[in-house]
């Protein structure tokens, strides 16, 4: 069976496109037909249909917000502890399944990124589809229950909620049951814990996860700052545990820290199997952000508020901008292989902006390119809205900011990926033609240097090699 048509087809809106269904001319000890990779997935004999599906998810919302209007107020900022940390989660799925629709619409091979040993876990964009529809489910209606037992004031029944829905999504991916694509949610478990242990060697898939996860930090702290209270006492009492769970905490900016630990490790493994000084620079670039978690948090620990508007906060301001900016040169210069900041044509746009450097053969339409620059750029800011404390302290703009990052994310890996292609395919011609061919060109009507051939790497894509191949890395 081919990846990306299950037998029963549960969930099965967003059809892909028929070019989703193909197999690519791959080499490895991968199942295969003929001389063609096919990637393998299960099918999945549970779910709903489509109409079931958004119905149930109509009702569920409409449920949740009705509720919520008339629930106590300490019950509303229970539902925000408890649940606001999973939407980001699930709406990063169904964005990479997005991404995943994008790329099989449109040929492009992002499969190849991956090793080959890997490949064969990959999911089409349907089958994510029904996994994030799976999950979307229990989430919505486990929400759904919490809130209506609050408006009615069932306080005891909606304390079972809260730890049923946390156990349930951790139960999902890590039960090793055969149900719901087995292989491919042990494949997802494995890359995480090789993510959070950062000694071995590092794959894409690897460093893929690490990098989504750094964009998650913030629900995965108040994921972690939910677990906390539901363990610490009263599941129903928001308050009974604040010094250990509440703001003031030193697990807040430990779990904000967690995810930027990890991709540093990572540069560094890197850089000990490769010698490749560039992920030094990378290793840096992530430590830029323990200054900034660090100092926020003293926002909660000093009294003194002179103290913090003259002294810690320009700390703090200071760390931000070194931060922000530093992750934005590499975003584009580094990541996007975009020539902006080291630009030396002497071209420049509006307000003596240096033009960025495009080839003639991008992947995607020019205007893209540098609307992805823009908008990168303002969600990389996106912190100064904590200048402000009346937004600060607002859920619903705490969640909107969180959103954000998660599509500057989203946004990112479409470059990234199309920069790995290029890559790839200079440094293994016989996998064919991955992306339209490299002219090198500046975009301005001249052209410039080719890049130098990237070198194969000796023990196939898992191993990085020491050149432009990994120099982007981030």
């Amino acid at each position: 069976m081919e990846r990306g048509r299950p037998q029963n087809n549960p969930l099965s809106f967003l059809d892909p496109a028929p070019s989703a269904e193909v197999t690519y001319p791959l080499e490895g000890n991968t199942k295969s037909q003929g001389s063609h990779l096919t990637l393998v997935g299960q099918p999945v004999g549970y779910g709903l249909q489509k109409p079931v599906f958004l119905a149930w998810t109509v009702i569920c919302i409409a449920v949740i917000i009705t509720c919520l209007l008339v629930s106590d107020p300490a019950h509303l900022d229970l539902f925000y502890i408890y649940y606001q940390p999973i939407i980001p989660i699930v709406v990063m799925f169904w964005l990479w399944g997005i991404a995943v629709r994008i790329f099989e619409r449109n040929h492009i091979r992002y499969d190849v990124c991956f090793s080959v040993k890997d490949q064969r876990y990959l999911l089409f964009s349907r089958q994510l589809f029904q996994v994030a529809g799976i999950v979307t489910t229990l989430v919505l209606t486990n929400t759904a229950l919490f809130s209506y037992h609050c408006a009615i004031g069932q306080l005891r029944m909606a304390s079972f909620h809260p730890p049923l829905v946390y156990t349930s999504v951790i139960a999902f991916f890590l039960l090793p049951a055969n149900f719901i694509f087995k292989e491919e949610r042990m494949f997802f478990t494995s890359t995480f814990a090789k993510v959070v242990t950062p000694f071995r060697e590092v794959s894409w898939a690897d460093f893929l996860l690490a990098d989504i996860l750094t964009s998650l930090s913030k629900p995965l702290s108040d994921a972690e700052r939910g677990m906390c209270h539901l363990l610490a006492g009263s599941v129903m009492e928001p308050h009974s545990s604040d010094r250990m769970c509440g703001s003031s905490s030193w697990f807040i900016p430990f779990g904000l820290s967690l995810p930027f630990a990890w991709r540093l490790l990572q540069c560094l493994r890197v850089y000990m199997d490769t010698g490749n000084r560039a992920q030094l620079l990378n290793a840096l670039k992530y430590s830029t952000a323990f200054p900034v978690i660090i100092l926020s948090s003293m926002n909660n620990h000093v009294v003194d508020e002179d103290r913090w508007d003259y002294f810690y906060k320009p700390l703090w301001l200071a760390a931000a901008f070194i931060n922000s900016g530093y992750s934005y040169y590499w975003d584009v210069e580094r990541d996007w292989d975009i020539s902006f900041f080291s630009n030396r044509t002497g071209e420049r746009t509006f307000l003596k902006l240096p033009k960025p450097l495009l080839r003639n053969d991008l992947l995607y339409p020019r205007m893209l390119y540098i609307y992805l620059m823009v908008s990168n750029l303002l969600l990389r800011v996106s912190w100064t809205y904590k200048l402000s404390p009346h937004l600060r302290d607002n859920h619903l703009t705490v969640l909107c900011f969180t959103l954000l990052e998660v599509f500057r994310r989203f946004q990112w890996m479409f470059v990234r990926i199309e920069v790995e292609l290029r890559k790839l395919q200079t440094a293994q011609p016989e996998l064919g033609q991955l992306v339209p061919a490299p002219v090198h060109s500046t975009g301005l009507g001249g052209r410039i240097p080719s890049a130098p051939p990237v070198r194969k790497p000796s023990k196939g894509l898992d191993v990085l090699a020491e050149d432009d191949q990994v120099d982007g890395w981030s």
